[in-house]
């Protein structure tokens, strides 16, 4: 496996290559997924995931392309939440009412150290910082681990963190899938499937508000187009304007969540999680960017497949909290495994 070392405005670069045509290149800087490419059906080396081109969008947007999240991944209603009886006033950062993944001081904005363990069977990078949250208890040692296969498509990203404080804690991977290669189709032709049979309705805040089974436009069970429903009435007049969904596993134990694929490329994306949810947002509000390998996106360009515990939990009465144990160790992980069909 090959590993190459770059630098650039403060940023760290890995790019890794295996012995199977996947490329991966990692950042710093927000410990992100800053660009990925697979073959295709006729051996096409492609991107499959959107970057913006010019290097401080990457960094400083609050679209999170590529992006670790944390610490806590969705949206908290009204920027507040409680812990042993105390309130935390959050980050307001998402329609002048809730916080957003993490808040303005968020894992995604911050410049992780790293270090670099190869063998011939794969390589890990291994991200890690000393996060001393603004506005939740607790100085969090985090550490997320890339781990790239040799020999298989595939790669794990493996989430781990333990605080001095009872905190909250909910980390995950922001990157937006494209499997057309070099964004050249918007992702509604592309198929998705879910192994979730509940999904969680959001008010006009995109607040998560309750736990239902899922309806016509919420099925993914049966693997379909993205953009079967999602002209539907029940999203285009809604604030999401589309998939900005959290969906939650039929089984817990099981570890796979979600197949995308793209019969066009042939390319074939399948997703396996510890965590018992994960949130499909279907880039309903695009950037005006130019993005790597010089392409323009357009609405529904690329889906995000963000592997988590339920967004604002904490404030939802039985469902997982995202809550973590002063000294209790977090370890969770989203494994990504590439194909042709």
């Amino acid at each position: 496996m090959l590993v190459e070392k770059s630098y650039k405005d403060g940023c760290n670069f890995i790019k890794v290559n295996n012995q199977n045509g996947l490329e991966l290149t990692l950042c710093s800087f927000g410990a992100s997924v800053y660009d990925l490419q697979v073959i295709d059906g006729n051996n096409n080396l492609e991107s499959i995931v959107l970057t913006p081109k010019d290097l401080n969008d990457f960094k400083y947007c609050t679209s999170y392309y590529g992006k670790s999240v944390g610490r806590y991944s969705g949206r908290i209603s009204d920027a507040k939440c409680t812990i042993d009886g105390k309130t935390y006033n959050l980050l307001n950062n998402s329609l002048n009412h809730d916080s957003l993944h993490g808040g303005n001081d968020a894992l995604s904005f911050k410049n992780f150290k790293y270090k670099i363990i190869k063998n011939e069977k794969c390589v890990k990078v291994i991200f890690y910082l000393l996060d001393e949250a603004k506005d939740l208890p607790g100085v969090a040692k985090i550490k997320i681990t890339y781990k790239i296969l040799a020999n298989k498509n595939e790669f794990s990203c493996y989430f781990e963190a333990i605080s001095d404080q009872k905190t909250l804690m909910n980390l995950t991977n922001h990157t937006y899938f494209n499997l057309s290669g070099n964004g050249k189709r918007a992702v509604l032709d592309q198929y998705l499937k879910l192994n979730c049979n509940k999904y969680t309705k959001l008010d006009n805040y995109l607040i998560t508000t309750s736990i239902e089974d899922v309806n016509q436009i919420m099925d993914f069970q049966k693997s379909h187009r993205i953009g079967k429903y999602i002209a539907d009435p029940s999203l285009v007049n809604h604030q999401a304007n589309g998939y900005d969904h959290c969906f939650i596993k039929a089984k817990r134990n099981v570890a796979k969540i979600a197949t995308l694929h793209d019969k066009k490329s042939k390319r074939r994306l399948t997703v396996y999680t510890s965590y018992p949810a994960i949130v499909c947002y279907s880039d309903n509000y695009p950037d005006d960017f130019e993005f790597l390998h010089d392409y323009k996106i357009s609405k529904h360009h690329a889906i995000c497949l963000e592997c988590q515990f339920i967004p604002n939990g904490i404030n939802m009465q039985g469902q997982d909290t995202g809550l973590l144990e002063a000294n209790q160790k977090y370890k969770q992980y989203i494994r990504y495994c590439f194909d042709i069909k």
